[in-house]
């Protein structure tokens, strides 16, 4: 599972073997380790009776959490993405945005197979 950061946004990028992962557990996590021993995780949750996506940081950890069903048609339809804008306390909104990630069209050496190919067809020639 990739992320990438920025300005109030968080966008995560799952690839087959990572929904069928999420599908049997209702839960993923990645991490960073660092020489010092500090730990950045991210972390993908289903849960049920949560009316829309949200996001937590705690101790280091990403948690973004999903509403069980809402997850479940997006894994069940070529649906590429879903997209929730959250209201921060002080005015704005943290943008989440989770996709089904599609291969690089520049890497022709790269394993394709774990990626949704078949819904990549005008995607972006750069990743």
């Amino acid at each position: 599972m990739k992320i990438r950061c920025e300005h109030n946004s968080i966008r995560l990028r799952l690839r087959k073997s990572e929904l069928a992962q999420l599908r049997a557990e209702r839960w993923l996590e990645t991490a960073v380790h660092f020489p010092d021993g500090q730990v950045f995780a991210w972390e993908f949750v289903l849960q049920e009776n949560l009316s829309e996506i949200s996001a937590c940081f705690k101790e280091g950890r990403i948690s973004v959490l999903v509403p069980a069903q809402q997850a479940q048609e997006w894994m069940d339809t070529n649906a590429v993405g879903m997209e929730q804008f959250v209201p921060l306390p002080k005015g704005g909104s943290l943008h989440l945005l989770i996709e089904k990630d599609f291969p690089c069209k520049d890497r022709p050496e790269e394993d394709k197979t774990d990626f949704f190919s078949e819904l990549a067809e005008e995607a972006p020639v750069k990743c």
